[in-house]
């Protein structure tokens, strides 16, 4: 402002002057009496018919000239009274002026003992006079800001260029800065003055004493101490512990504000919804790669990538917008793209706008024939057994003999073992689909009967044996059967066990101990036990071909 009213001022009179020199030389008076305006005074006053609109013209600019300068005055009076003060401290000023030598409070005993007091509390001290209390304390792009206030610009603030990086840290890190070290980080001091809006910075580039610390703490903040004495004419310290946050987010009353505009508060939004969309356990990691946020529209984009404990990564991308409650996720906005699938055999998930994966069909092995007693190689694998009649048996394979196998079947919340015989197995499946075929037994050569005498028959044996009556012989046994007929308990010893249901018995079986319980049921093949045992009770399910003797227990 006072430059402009001096340009001004100085205009108008040039302009006035050269206007009192036209209307001298119109009225044939000497023009150069106007260059001086004491010289010219007279003849103004003898013609101010004349002159006088020019004369005050003149004093009017000359009037407005004063001003100017005397405002431009007050103003650099005003620049140098703070710069003067400046003077008299280390550290660098705004302006560029540098004294690097430190002050004796830094290695005081004042400065350790303030120190020592602001140990183990939340962060406090004095910053260029006043008492601070930090607000906020965050660790961005490399540099640590310390700060009082929740305005954009806050009334007092430290920032330390310590050049750390928050993924870096996953241990504790800790710097000390003694006054006479070299390349020590750069501490800026900034405060507000007295009816300024804008503060005023104060740059150390050495000269100071400072011990920081750090350890991870959480997703996004991370926990430290402070020590810090400036080189300053106003005793500038700090002490205590702080949580630093690794981002741009705003709290209010512990929560993360919502309503506030920027990226960060987006990917925090994105991420807490990505968390709800998989179960417990299912989610490794979410990196953000990408956010949009359109200030004037109140809506934004984020792109984040997922990472799942089965192997999985997805690119998942959602759209926002904000409402009276804040940044908030649009619904059914979501759209997913599987980058790796799962590893095999894995749990998979079933993602919104995800495309099911093409599972490649099971390659199944052929068939092969093998003979009873091979069987041994499949022993505690699940298996479905067919027999010659038809029938399927799902279980458990347990033994094999040279005649016979034991099947584990599950019955009802018990198991009972059933054991089938070679000669009713006809094939054998295993859980990879392949079949076994079983090869048929080679049948036993059949005993001969008996020799015939030797010799010639004499005529009388061929007579006899003419006259004889006809004899049908019957046919001589073999020494053994091809295939022993299955035991098969008759309907007479099957209704003698019905009778005992629901009394007290002792089973006698091939195997196993003789047990005593209650007989809850007796099915075609089978029956149940319900056996006491603690405070509850275990059923044992016996195949009927198994059991030698069922007594009732008193």
């Amino acid at each position: 402002m006072a430059e402009l009213l001096i340009i001004i001022g100085v205009s108008a009179i040039i302009v006035t002057t050269l206007g009192l020199m036209n209307e001298a030389s119109h009225r044939g008076h000497s023009p150069v009496f106007f260059l001086v305006p004491v010289a010219s005074l007279g003849q103004v006053q003898g013609n101010w018919e004349g002159y006088r609109w020019w004369a005050l013209g003149r004093v009017a600019a000359v009037l407005v000239t004063a001003v100017g300068i005397a405002m431009y005055v007050t103003d650099s009076s005003d620049i140098r009274g703070p710069g003067s003060q400046l003077t008299h401290q280390t550290g660098q000023v705004q302006r560029g002026e540098k004294m690097a030598t430190t002050t004796s409070f830094v290695t005081s005993e004042e400065a350790a003992l303030l120190l020592v007091k602001g140990q183990g509390k939340p962060l406090s001290g004095r910053l260029h006079g006043e008492s601070f209390r930090y607000d906020r304390v965050a660790l961005i792009d490399g540099v640590l800001t310390v700060s009082q206030g929740e305005d954009f610009l806050p009334g007092l603030e430290v920032r330390v260029l310590v050049g750390w990086k928050p993924s870096e840290i996953t241990e504790r890190r800790s710097v000390l800065v003694n006054p006479s070290d070299d390349n020590a980080p750069v501490v800026h001091l900034s405060w507000k003055e007295p009816g300024q809006d804008f503060p005023e910075t104060r740059i150390f580039e050495g000269g100071y004493r400072m011990e920081l610390a750090m350890a991870p703490l959480d997703t996004g903040q991370l926990s430290g101490s402070l020590s810090l004495v400036m080189p300053d004419s106003f005793k500038s310290y700090l002490s205590g512990e702080f949580t630093a946050y690794t981002n741009h987010l705003r709290y209010v009353g512990g929560q993360v504000d919502l309503h506030f505009d920027h990226e960060d508060t987006l990917a925090y939004v994105a991420r807490q919804y990505f968390t709800t969309q998989f179960p417990e356990g299912a989610l490794k990691s979410i990196k953000t790669r990408h956010v949009i946020l359109r200030r004037a529209e109140s809506t934004g984009e984020v792109t984040s990538r997922v990472t799942l404990t089965n192997g999985a990564v997805e690119e998942r991308v959602v759209r926002l917008e904000k409402s009276d409650v804040g940044w908030s996720v649009e619904p059914g906005s979501m759209n997913t793209q599987v980058i790796t699938p799962p590893r095999e055999g894995s749990m998979e998930l079933v993602t919104p706008g995800a495309q099911p994966r093409q599972e490649a069909p099971k390659e199944v092995l052929p068939p092969v024939v093998q003979t009873f007693p091979e069987l041994v190689a499949y022993v505690d694998q699940s298996v479905v057994l067919e027999t010659h009649s038809g029938r399927q048996h799902d279980g458990v394979l347990r033994r094999v003999s040279a005649k016979r196998l034991w099947l584990e079947i599950n019955v009802g919340s018990g198991v009972v073992e059933r054991s089938i015989p070679e000669e009713e197995l006809a094939s054998l499946t295993l859980n990879t689909g392949q079949k076994i075929l079983l090869q048929e037994p080679e049948p036993a050569d059949l005993e001969s009967g008996p020799m015939a005498t030797q010799g010639s028959p004499n005529s009388a044996d061929l007579t006899g044996a003419a006259d004889s009556p006809e004899v049908e012989t019957a046919p001589a046994e073999s020494s053994g059967n091809l295939t022993s007929p299955p035991v098969v308990v008759d309907d007479e010893q099957t209704r003698q066990y019905r009778e005992l249901i629901g009394k007290n018995v002792t089973i006698t079986a091939d195997e196993g101990p003789a047990r005593t319980g209650i007989l809850q049921a007796v099915d075609q093949d089978h029956l149940t036990l319900s056996v006491p045992m603690g405070a509850g009770n275990i059923e044992f399910f016996y195949d009927l071909n198994s059991i030698r003797s069922i007594e009732a227990a008193r």
